[in-house]
């Protein structure tokens, strides 16, 4: 009986890992988009940690290009992926149960009315903070910042653009090349973080301009750059890393794939309209669901939301943005 205590005391210890955390690799060279990561990292308590997991992968969507979207949102799920059995035994029952299992249904955020997915999105969000050992990240960019690599968006863009294809990184326009950095620095930046030496890694994502298949560059493009933007932050080896896209037959890895996209939309939303000052969020009472989730603590899940702005004197600024649930009234 001891040692079952001490073996369930320490699977507690390794669920999360407190701060503060590594950032020494984050020097004054680096872009500013990194100094502002960093700031937002310094604020937090907690990251999960994944020391005892062999395999790690990250599921990444994004959400705000939308007219009337106020934030650019990066959302990605990085999880123990040796851990998700349990998960994807509980999904399966529940899509039996609202017929959603053939033909396989997606959760969207885009389609949250749907009747038998509607029904079922209360147990499965319930399910991704029961069973899934992981963190949602957030970055949510104000989308009156044209850059965060640079004083301008003409020089930024441009540099962008020269430096990638002087690496024989692909032929990047300037608001590709921005966002396929700002993605690949958020998820390399938290990869570091919380991942140890020799684990494999596994990026997978919805299908996006960043990674599709162009005339003048393509997905091994996205994963090259992904691969030296990690070596920045990261100053383990890892076993292996693979990449992959959402593909034409669904499966568990879209359901994983759901978070983020459920993330992105939600925070967007919110971020909105705090911005606005109008609390009418549209959506129904899918949207209330997702609401409350993203306020509602977990005891596997961590739910990290980083708000990049411009301040009153021009500058930019991060912080850590905390939803907390509605009190009710009396």
């Amino acid at each position: 009986m001891a040692g079952q205590k001490i073996s369930d005391a320490r699977s507690i210890q390794k669920i999360r890992k407190n701060s503060p955390f590594d950032l020494s690799v984050i020097t004054a060279e680096y872009p500013q988009f990194s100094q502002l990561l960093a700031v937002a990292v310094g604020q937090l308590d907690e990251l999960p940690d994944f020391s005892d997991d062999e395999k790690i992968a990250v599921m990444s969507d994004f959400g705000g290009e939308h007219p009337g979207a106020h934030f650019h949102t990066y959302s990605f799920l990085i999880l123990a992926y040796n851990k998700i059995g349990p998960f994807m035994e509980q999904l399966d029952k529940l899509r039996q149960k609202h017929g959603l299992l053939n033909p396989y249904s997606e959760f969207a955020f885009k389609d949250l009315g749907y009747g038998p997915r509607s029904r079922a999105l209360p147990e499965f969000l319930h399910l991704v903070d029961k069973f899934i050992h992981a963190a949602i990240i957030t970055i949510a960019i104000d989308k009156q910042i044209d850059t965060v690599f640079g004083v301008s968006k003409k020089q930024a863009h441009q540099l962008i653009e020269d430096q990638l294809f002087s690496m024989g990184l692909g032929k990047w326009r300037g608001a590709a090349g921005e966002k396929v950095l700002r993605v690949c620095h958020s998820i390399a930046l938290f990869t570091a973080l919380t991942t140890r030496k020799n684990q494999r890694l596994l990026w997978y994502c919805d299908n996006d301009a960043i990674n599709e298949n162009a005339r003048d560059r393509d997905f091994a493009d996205t994963q090259q750059i992904f691969l030296r933007t990690l070596g920045m932050y990261s100053k383990h080896k890892f076993d292996l890393v693979g990449f992959g896209k959402s593909f034409d037959g669904k499966s568990h890895l879209d359901d994983l794939l759901s978070i983020p996209d459920f993330a992105a939309g939600v925070v967007q939303d919110l971020l909105k309209s705090h911005k606005t000052g109008d609390d009418n969020i549209s959506g129904g009472a899918e949207k209330v669901e997702l609401l409350k989730w993203m306020a509602t603590k977990s005891n596997f899940l961590s739910k990290i939301t980083i708000q990049i702005s411009k301040l009153t004197s021009g500058e930019l600024g991060s912080g850590i943005v905390d939803f907390s649930p509605a009190k009710q009234s009396d």
